[in-house]
């Protein structure tokens, strides 16, 4: 599911806040967390669950890799297994939605 901004993400100016909020939600297994990081491609990041049966992730697009880059597109994939993975993307998506109005497309 796409998620976004009320006013959409090219009026949105928090992106560089977003990306932080993420950061310190998702703590990644090679700090002790749970999520596995992948950079595919300069301008987009993924947070990925290593379940077997399931896959919870969110996937974050730029508009540049610029270091001032803005988020230009914020999916979220939500597997109802409730794992761990799944509970804490859960409650990421209401933080985001109480903190910036970031809903369901």
């Amino acid at each position: 599911m796409l998620i976004e901004p009320v006013s959409g993400w090219s009026q949105f100016e928090y992106s560089d806040d977003v990306v932080e909020l993420i950061a310190q939600s998702m703590e990644l297994v090679d700090n002790g967390g749970i999520w596995q990081y992948y950079n595919f491609t300069e301008d987009s990041s993924v947070w990925c669950s290593n379940e077997t049966e399931a896959t919870n992730q969110l996937q974050v697009t730029f508009d540049s890799n610029a270091d001032d880059a803005k988020i230009k597109r914020l999916g979220i994939e939500l597997t109802n297994n409730g794992s761990q993975y799944f509970k804490e993307l859960f409650k990421l998506k209401k933080r985001l939605k109480i903190k910036f109005d970031i809903r369901d497309v």
